[in-house]
């Protein structure tokens, strides 16, 4: 993919430097789904049962791995004597240690990216990992796809519905309409994917999609563009429906476990233009 609108296309550098950081640390947790207590209580030889009651909590709702006892260290790591750790349940790690630091609200932006490189010793080292497979670790080509499917179900209801739409641009007009429009980041990114960002000034107020008053990106829109129309008799019935789609999304943002960055639109293109024309940087700094 040549313009994902992917902050990180061209890969970014990880090799595992063994320090255990990720696995220590007060206020970490790893959330276990069903299929991976079978596997560790299997690898264990103990039941599922006996595994859940001895070796994990309930935490908001789900099942979290126990910590040590007043050193918030996973159960399960092993340290040597050079420093390095090594994982007692390697042949069960749970996806979130597998794919680790692949998570969405670590690739989410370049900024949250190099903090990270704070704890993990390994970020910036070794060869760069491909950027679809970065995004196959962190699950955000399900969660795109997920995206998709919720737009596409939007578009029939309000295709349904059928407010009337004047043709007139004047809600892509941010400053003369005197409004602004919100969204998610991962909407952002879905629309810059097929629009090009180069040249484009947020000072404009404009969005860039936006030529002699017509929309140029209609398939790359975001929820608010596709259920915003002039029409006063449909206002109170689009205004639900986006009401609710908005909190399905939202909803898509829990279940996948990426971040819920809801702001302006012009303040979302703006960053996403900043970091896809930033330098490379080959290597993350560790402070």
């Amino acid at each position: 993919m040549s313009d994902s609108g992917r902050w990180y296309e061209e890969g970014l550098r990880f090799r595992c430097a063994r320090c255990g950081n990720c696995c220590s640390g007060r206020g970490s947790v790893v959330v276990v789904s069903p299929r991976e207590i079978e596997a560790l209580a299997r690898l264990r030889r103990m039941s599922v049962r006996a595994f859940v009651e001895r070796h994990t909590r309930e935490s908001l709702g789900e099942r979290v791995l126990l910590d040590v006892p007043g050193g918030g260290a996973c159960e399960w790591l092993e340290r040597a004597r050079d420093g390095t750790t090594s994982c007692r349940v390697q042949d069960a790690k749970p996806d979130q240690c597998r794919t680790y630091p692949f998570w969405p609200r670590i690739v989410q932006d370049r900024e949250r990216w190099e903090n990270e490189a704070d704890a993990c010793r390994g970020i910036g080292k070794g060869a760069p990992v491909p950027a679809d497979e970065i995004d196959a670790a962190a699950g955000l080509e399900r969660f795109r796809a997920a995206l998709d499917t919720l737009l596409v179900e939007l578009d029939a209801e309000i295709e349904a519905l059928a407010p009337r739409c004047e043709v007139s641009g004047r809600c892509c007009d941010f400053v003369a309409a005197g409004h602004r429009l919100y969204t998610s980041r991962a909407e952002a990114e879905r629309f810059a994917r097929g629009v090009d960002l180069t040249g484009w000034d947020p000072a404009s107020g404009l969005c860039p999609a936006w030529r002699e008053r017509l929309c140029t990106a209609r398939e790359h829109r975001p929820l608010a563009c596709r259920s915003y129309f002039c029409d006063a008799e449909k206002e109170e019935a689009t205004q639900a429906i986006t009401e609710r789609y908005t909190a399905r999304l939202k909803d898509l943002h829990d279940r996948w476990r990426v971040p819920w960055d809801y702001r302006d639109w012009i303040h979302h293109l703006a960053r996403l233009r900043d970091e896809r024309a930033a330098p490379r940087r080959d290597d993350v700094k560790h402070r």
